[in-house]
């Protein structure tokens, strides 16, 4: 008896598609992806760039704190206790303020924390913007005075809003009557190997080579450190140190604040 062969079954042959025909609708969803993500950046890097578009998240720094009392002033007074004073004149401002959310950059008045680890906690904060607010002091002669502010230098990324900070604050002291040092109030400062500060006016564009404040130097947003009057002068200290003064300083921070967002120097409700 014969045997059967067994065949197995022929395969129907698939028409493979060209391969042109599935790259394409592939590379086309590709390079839009690429496009999109490409304006995205551009977007966000604007938007990074331009204040009033930014969250208005503001550090406040309280120069000296604790065991670091700072320089010490006509009559004994205490650097640290009028930073404090006008931190907290600044901190009610800006906390009564629906349009601005105010961070501190310590925890209480008595914390001794250095100004690399106040920066941190400014950068891990999401801050767009940082004061640091001291006073000055010319050793004890006296004849020193005004106001004068050191923004972040030029070749840091946060230079240009941070010289527009800068102004706005000058302006609203100088309307306030300080005295305006150097050019137009606004400094940049640098630390050489030998920690000496050197001081440019804001005139002198160049990258000096040189690390900031630490305090406009690393805090990962736009950052003025401000000089608020020298408390080794008998009138600055009456105008921008006594009680009253640091009110005074406190509401031209808050203008300058609001008016670098965009905003109008009060609050609608309170503008007269």
């Amino acid at each position: 008896m014969p045997t059967a062969t067994l065949r197995r079954p022929r395969r129907r042959r698939r028409k493979r598609a060209p391969l042109l025909r599935l790259a394409a609708p592939i590379l086309a969803l590709v390079l839009l992806a690429g496009a999109f993500w490409i304006a995205l950046a551009r977007f966000s890097a604007q938007r990074e760039d331009d204040p009033t578009k930014q969250a208005r998240i503001v550090a406040i720094d309280a120069g000296h704190a604790g065991s670091d009392t700072g320089a010490i002033g006509v009559d004994g007074v205490r650097e640290c206790d009028l930073t404090q004073a006008t931190a907290q004149a600044l901190w009610d401002l800006l906390e009564a303020d629906p349009d601005i959310v105010p961070v501190m950059c310590r925890s209480d008045w008595d914390e001794d924390l250095p100004a690399a680890d106040r920066a941190k906690r400014v950068a891990r904060s999401d801050a767009t913007l940082s004061l640091s607010i001291h006073m000055n002091s010319d050793g004890g002669s006296g004849q020193a005075s005004g106001f004068e502010c050191f923004p972040a230098p030029p070749g840091n990324q946060y230079n240009k809003n941070s010289l527009r900070f800068a102004d706005f604050i000058t302006a609203e002291m100088s309307a306030a009557g300080a005295s305006l040092r150097g050019d137009g109030g606004v400094r940049y400062a640098y630390y050489d190997e030998n920690d000496q500060r050197i001081i440019r006016e804001r005139s002198d564009t160049n990258p000096e080579g040189y690390p900031s404040f630490a305090m406009v130097n690393s805090t990962g947003c736009a950052s003025v450190l401000a000089e608020q009057c020298f408390i080794t002068s008998e009138s600055d200290l009456a105008a921008f140190a006594s009680p009253e003064g640091c009110q005074l300083a406190a509401r031209c921070y808050y203008r300058a604040i609001r008016q670098y967002y965009g905003l109008s120097p009060e609050p609608e409700e309170s503008a007269s």
